[in-house]
């Protein structure tokens, strides 16, 4: 399969800037189409977070693991259903062990200043203080119904149905698998539809996504992966983080339509547009990536020994600032950036000796 990026580039940043002069009636974004799954535990705060990943850290490690191991398999396990015993107990389920300590919300409490012993609010002239209690919280595997189910199958995502759009999830999964990540669908609602975790060097997908909607995301997640990680020099914030949302959106967007579904990637120009709020920040964002949906289409269609190639529009932008910095090197050096002097550094030639060979 080739992809007629000229074609496909107009059709985003045609579609971007439809939707942004009059968006009704389009397609839901991305972030709108995961079905509802079971409602998890709402997220301990980072605090207790960075005490869950701690405890599960030193766990597998005391299961044997090495350290790297398991610290890997503790970012992944503590993404998973934790919740306190009342909580499982509503569900139907009791703890089998495990628990995770973490601290609990804060709990008002009151002070007589002047015998620094506890009373009741209303006491004259008492001193609010808010101290915090150790609670203990589970894992979905260490909890069992009555039938002795633990409770992560209540928390395992559903099937994806048969068909095509399965088989290239199989397929990007697989791929982006070999090159030392993790994929999963998660079993419990996500605020988002995907996310990716530089660090962990793990893709999670709304398990609630089925058909090409799960292809979509996963696309948009691999295309993060690989091009926004540590050698991005941008933050992921502000108008950074909304070009890198097209730019791995775009990517879906193209691996849609290369295979007929039109219609789904309008829904891709719009999360573009609505990130960027600009067509042609959109087709910046196009042409930046561009390179990664050429692979993909490729492992999609079950292409073997498929990789990356280089950005064309990277090269290009890479070879104008060392062109620029080997200019601003000759200009101190007192040597314009032409003729015989710029030959020669482009060949390589150290700047300095240049210098002293001209001026003789």
């Amino acid at each position: 399969m080739s992809i007629d990026h000229q074609a496909t580039r107009d059709a985003i940043k045609d579609q971007a800037a439809a939707f942004i002069a009059n968006p009704k009636g389009w397609p839901a974004a991305m972030a709108a189409r995961a079905l509802r799954l079971r409602a998890g535990h709402p997220a301990y705060s980072p605090t207790n977070q960075a005490l869950i990943v701690c405890q599960l850290w030193s766990r597998f490690e005391r299961q044997g693991m090495g350290e790297g191991a398991a610290f890997d398999a503790a970012i992944r396990a503590a993404a998973e259903e934790i919740a306190p015993r009342y909580v499982w107990a509503k569900r139907g389920f009791t703890p089998t062990g495990g628990a995770l300590s973490i601290w609990s919300r804060p709990v008002p409490l009151w002070i007589d200043p002047t015998t620094g012993k506890k009373v009741s609010k209303d006491t004259p002239e008492a001193v609010e203080r808010r101290v915090f209690r150790i609670e203990q919280t589970y894992r979905a595997v260490d909890v069992a119904d009555q039938d002795g189910q633990t409770g992560a199958a209540a928390f395992t995502a559903p099937e994806l149905p048969e068909g095509e759009a399965r088989e290239i999830f199989a397929r990007l999964s697989a791929w982006i698998t070999d090159q030392g990540w993790t994929v999963e669908r998660s079993g419990r609602d996500m605020v988002a539809s995907g996310r990716t975790v530089h660090v962990a060097r793990r893709i999670v997908i709304h398990g609630g996504l089925a058909g090409w909607a799960a292809v979509e995301t996963l696309a948009h997640e691999i295309a993060h992966a690989l091009l926004h990680g540590a050698d991005d020099d941008r933050p992921y914030a502000g108008e950074h983080r909304g070009d890198m949302e097209a730019e791995a959106e775009a990517v879906a967007f193209g691996l849609l339509r290369a295979f007929g579904h039109d219609e789904q990637a309008r829904g891709s120009a719009r999360y573009a547009a609505e990130w960027t709020r600009s067509p042609e920040r959109v087709a910046a964002a196009y042409e930046r990536s561009c390179h990664v949906l050429d692979a993909l289409a490729a492992v999609a269609l079950g292409t073997e020994g498929v990789t990356v190639a280089a950005s064309a529009k990277a090269e290009k932008a890479q070879a104008k600032a060392d062109n620029k910095a080997l200019a601003a090197a000759l200009r101190a050096a007192g040597l314009e950036p032409k003729g015989e002097a710029w030959t020669r550094a482009k060949a390589g030639e150290p700047v300095e000796q240049i210098a002293a060979e001209l001026a003789a």
